[in-house]
């Protein structure tokens, strides 16, 4: 799973959309393109998204590790 995967999959679980996940922080086309694995997004902006949304910044990257480290892509 990727960030991006991982991000929309906590948003739409929040019924939040995009224009709220993004809100003061980047922009809606950012946000969006960061969604789809156009953008690549910094640490410290990932970060921020996740805590103003009172999302746990540990479980999140808990998801993609696991999701990842026991994926059908491992080589």
């Amino acid at each position: 799973m990727t960030i991006g995967e991982a991000l929309k999959s906590r948003r739409l679980h929040a019924r939040m959309s995009q224009t709220e996940m993004a809100a003061g922080i980047v922009s809606e086309s950012f946000y969006s393109k960061v969604e789809r694995g156009v953008h690549a997004i910094d640490a410290e902006t990932l970060i921020k998204i996740l805590s103003v949304h009172h999302f746990d910044v540990t479980g999140f990257f808990a998801q993609i590790n696991n999701q990842s480290s026991t994926g059908p892509f491992l080589n």
